[in-house]
């Protein structure tokens, strides 16, 4: 058993005596660890007995006294509803390429929950939007039916209520607030990986909510067959309805998310700085936002316009490198550009002559200029890694004898190296 598991269910549980026909007598403090113990534990224990030389044949337990917990009672679910942030709905989401999908596909359970896709199940990196559209789903289901319960709750919110729930008995309440709801929201979960208690118990929540025709959304920072000690049968829950995965924010999208940020508030940031920003912070929305708060808050205090020696000073102070290797966005986006190729050509099917070398050209980019992956690369380009391998060969193989490649590969070096 894990350790939390011991501590849940059998550390609780006292023996009390071995009866005349070779039955071990247990005491549990509760029900619900009276249930568990009998129908997870019970042969376990007998079978351990044998391994010991003990004659025991089988195991009673039951609960110290009458069972304290108090009569069930609905769930304030109003009250719990209520949480939803306020910043965090459909109108204020950047739409982009790279998160149209799972944006679409939270609009369809918002608009029609447990008809549509039911789980939903959202997947990226840190900072990319997925408890955003968590937010916006719930907002959108509020709204549409105001006396709805709906929940959302954090993986780890989500295992500490079932610990304190277990500990002072009130499993019925905690069973009567998730299982009893009109749709589930869950960030974060993978969180629930190894934990095996909790993983049954949401099992179990899922299973009947499910069977309710209730709707369910998950997000986590993984697809369910990458996630560490998740249980087959949950992995196989999630696979029932749509997986959707967000990328990474492309350079038209970080354009999009700095002007309606500094829009809300309000202020005009330069063209040239909104390049700047966009160019050279590579990591996630949130951090991007934040890098604009600071901005934004920076020129307040000393009463100026916003600047780029402004940008610069911030990025020092952060400690990031102005030389540091541009984003695979840009690099795309540069490459399309200054080659003459349609940006969606170069992640695209087109087999033509030159669309094929400007892609060629943007994958030996951005493995030569950057710390990408093969496959990180590959997936930003929609191809395999063994593409990229092909490409970034194929033009180490050319470069020597082409002088118009070698002229344009320069040139495009020279180009993002700015």
């Amino acid at each position: 058993m894990s350790e939390q598991s011991y501590r849940n269910w059998l550390e609780p549980v006292k023996f009390s005596h071995v009866g005349p026909n070779r039955s071990m007598h247990l005491v549990a403090p509760n029900s619900d660890v009276q249930d568990w113990v009998e129908s997870e534990l019970a042969s376990n224990i007998v079978t351990a007995a044998h391994a010991l030389s003990l004659d025991i044949r089988s195991v009673s337990i039951e609960t110290a006294g009458p069972d304290p917990r108090p009569v069930q009672q609905e769930f304030n679910f109003r009250r719990r509803s209520q949480t939803f942030n306020q910043k965090y709905t459909f109108e204020r989401f950047v739409v982009g390429a790279c998160n149209e999908f799972a944006h679409a596909a939270a609009q369809a359970v918002s608009h029609r929950p447990a008809t549509a896709y039911n789980p939903l199940y959202l997947y990226s990196g840190v900072g990319m939007g997925k408890t955003h559209l968590l937010h916006a789903v719930g907002h959108r289901l509020q709204e549409s039916s105001p006396s709805s319960r709906i929940v959302y709750i954090s993986a780890e919110e989500f295992m500490n209520e079932m610990i304190k729930s277990i500990r002072y008995n009130k499993m019925r309440d905690f069973h009567q607030r998730f299982r009893m709801a009109d749709a589930l929201l869950v960030d974060d979960i993978q969180v629930l990986g190894s934990k095996e208690r909790t993983q049954e118990e949401f099992f179990h929540t899922f299973e009947a909510l499910h069977n309710r025709s209730k709707q369910i959304v998950i997000s986590s920072d993984s697809d369910p067959q990458s996630i560490p000690g998740m249980v087959d049968r949950l992995k196989s829950r999630f696979a029932w309805g749509l997986m959707a995965d967000i990328q990474a924010p492309d350079l038209e999208t970080k354009l999009a998310i700095l002007d309606r940020k500094s829009e809300e508030v309000g202020v005009s940031l330069p063209e040239d700085v909104r390049d700047h920003i966009a160019a050279h912070l590579n990591s996630n929305i949130r951090e991007l936002e934040g890098f604009l708060n600071r901005l934004i808050a920076r020129s307040h205090f000393i009463n100026a316009k916003i600047t780029m020696g402004m940008v610069r000073t911030l990025f020092e102070g952060l400690g990031q490198s102005q030389s540091a290797g541009p984003s695979l966005a840009v690099i795309k986006h540069t490459v399309a550009t200054e080659v003459g190729v349609p940006l969606a050509e170069l992640t695209g099917r087109n087999s033509h002559k030159e669309v094929v070398r400007a892609r060629q050209i943007a994958m030996y980019l951005s493995k030569r200029l950057t710390n990408a992956s093969l496959t990180a690369i590959g997936k930003s380009f929609g191809k395999h890694h063994t593409t990229v391998l092909h490409s970034v060969a194929k033009i180490d193989q050319n470069l020597p004898n082409d002088t118009d490649l070698k002229d344009t590969v320069d040139y495009l070096r020279s180009k993002l190296s700015h």
